[in-house]
């Protein structure tokens, strides 16, 4: 058995529990504010436009076809994160307290796992309940928290957790029976990361980190690591069999050609994210990020240098310090698939994108601190460390309260975001219909007229533009806008529908009616 590590608590098991218990209600405590907010930037549009989340949809709906919205299609497939709405509606109707709780229950159920993640990686209560701390007070997962939308990343990485845990319990495993429960068990928590997010397919790297960093865990069970590694292989093989099946291709974007603008966001995405985990306190919805022409730009240079940087301490992390090289390489490995080498539709950087790979950022930092708690155990160096963690804990806490009370205000935070981004078509187009949805048309009208400007050929813009019009009492410029869409997108239907209406309005019945009817034909082949 392995001893306890020097410096650890001669009554761990009541640190243990103690942790438990602050794993569970400090994200809750934090985050409670969000409770009252209202449906935020896209939350809306994904619960009412999705046509998987419609009345009359079925659970196998859900899991049989693709992300499918009124104005749009997405090329995901995340079928365990919509029926996740998919019960919150049936349990709350379109009330936004009940899709927030969810969200605020899963926050603080991932906080708990990395906690037991970290703990039982370490054998280091003291190390695990700084892990906990920092993911559950890291600002950087606001975004992910007080947005419905975010929840494909807590879902994820509750699945992630649960999958390790349950590895580990595998290979630890005194008996054949308890090691096939806990290896069935792993498996399906893959099943479930994967069926929430794409960024499970990382899973074979984060299960070999993870039993790396805790060699006496594998050593005389190589085979129960070496049966569960492949089966976890086959699962994500069959479930790249299934999306391609459902969306019609394996990656649902286009790769492209590896040129120079392509590959210099790599590095250039990695710096970003690295600065939002070391410094959470810069926050924006939307962050626009230039391809770079050339490798000779001092940004890509400068990224370039960095992410050699990293890998260097990777390297020295690995022979000194293995549970902060496992969360260096955690945030690393989970970051690969956003880091753009493949378009991310919609967003080039997002912060919550960065919830899984925040669950080996703290794990480094706690580690790290830890390693020098016990290095310099002396008062002098203590107290300071100990007063400095502190005062990092409160300030971000503090971030966290003015974030979410931010997000209570839709309006402001769209024109703050407005503000950063003038040519971001997304801005002024949601911008412009929440504007429509106070009441303030007029205002509604000329942001839906920059957007439609930005991307003159993108229907949605039009028909976006003819909602704000009729809604101003300008029927003929509707019509009018209503048409564009249609000719840039002949399978609309929501433009038809809106058409309709314009037509009936206007007094053209027999406009009006061919034009509900091309939509209710539209909508029934979409389902």
């Amino acid at each position: 058995m392995k001893p306890p590590i020097p410096g650890a608590p001669q009554d761990p098991a009541r640190l243990i529990r103690w942790g438990r218990i602050l794993a569970l209600l400090v994200p809750l405590i934090l985050y409670a504010g969000s409770l009252a907010n209202d449906f935020l930037i896209d939350d809306e549009i994904i619960l009412t436009a999705n046509t998987r989340l419609a009345p009359g949809q079925t659970p196998w709906e859900i899991f049989r076809r693709p992300e499918q919205f009124a104005d749009f299609s997405l090329p995901y497939y995340r079928p365990l994160t919509n029926l996740s709405y998919w019960l919150d509606g049936q349990l709350w109707g379109r009330r936004p307290v009940g899709f927030h709780l969810t969200n605020w229950v899963l926050h603080s159920a991932g906080t708990l796992l990395t906690f037991e993640f970290a703990w039982r990686l370490t054998r280091d209560p003291t190390l695990g309940l700084l892990t906990g701390l920092l993911f559950a007070a890291h600002p950087i997962h606001t975004e992910s928290v007080d947005l419905v939308q975010g929840r494909t990343d807590l879902l994820a990485t509750l699945f992630t957790l649960l999958s390790l845990l349950a590895l580990r319990g595998c290979v630890r495993a005194a008996g054949p029976g308890s090691a096939l429960a806990a290896g069935t068990a792993s498996l399906l928590g893959l099943i479930g990361a994967l069926l929430s997010k794409e960024t499970g397919i990382v899973w074979p790297l984060l299960a070999t980190g993870f039993l790396w960093a805790d060699p006496e865990g594998v050593r005389g069970r190589s085979r129960r690591w070496g049966v569960i590694l492949a089966g976890g292989v086959a699962v994500i093989a069959g479930y790249l069999a299934v999306r391609r099946m459902v969306i019609g291709g394996i990656l649902g974007a286009d790769l492209g050609s590896l040129t120079t603008p392509r590959v210099g966001l790599l590095p250039v995405t990695l710096a970003i994210y690295a600065r939002l985990l070391v410094w959470p306190f810069s926050f924006s919805f939307i962050r626009t990020v230039p391809a770079p022409q050339t490798w000779s730009e001092p940004r890509v240079l400068g990224a370039a240098l960095l992410a050699a940087a990293m890998l260097a301490g990777l390297i020295v992390l690995a022979r000194r310090n293995r549970p902060a090289a496992l969360g260096m390489g955690w945030a690393l490995v989970s970051l690969l698939p956003v880091l753009n080498l493949f378009a991310i539709p919609g967003f080039v950087v997002a912060e919550r994108y960065l919830y899984l790979p925040s669950v080996g950022f703290a794990l480094l930092a706690a580690a790290l601190c830890r390693r020098a708690l016990l290095a310099w155990p002396v008062r002098a160096v203590r107290v300071p460390l100990v007063a400095a963690l502190a005062v990092l804990l409160i300030a971000f806490a503090a971030t966290i309260q003015v974030r979410t009370a931010e997000w209570g205000d839709p309006v402001g935070v769209y024109e703050a975001m407005a503000a950063r981004a003038p040519a971001s078509f997304f801005v002024q187009s949601n911008l412009g219909l929440l504007y429509l949805k106070r009441g303030r048309a007029n205002d509604a009208v000329d942001a839906l007229r920059r957007a439609r400007d930005l991307e003159p050929d993108n229907p949605v813009g039009w028909n976006n533009l003819g909602v704000a019009l009729a809604g101003s009492g300008r029927l003929e410029e509707a019509r009018q806008s209503y048409e564009r869409a249609i000719a840039l997108r002949g399978e609309y239907p929501k433009a038809y529908e809106n058409l309709a209406a314009v037509l009936l309005a206007l007094g053209d019945r027999t406009g009006a009616e061919a034009a509900a009817r091309a939509a209710r034909e539209l909508t029934q082949r979409m389902r």
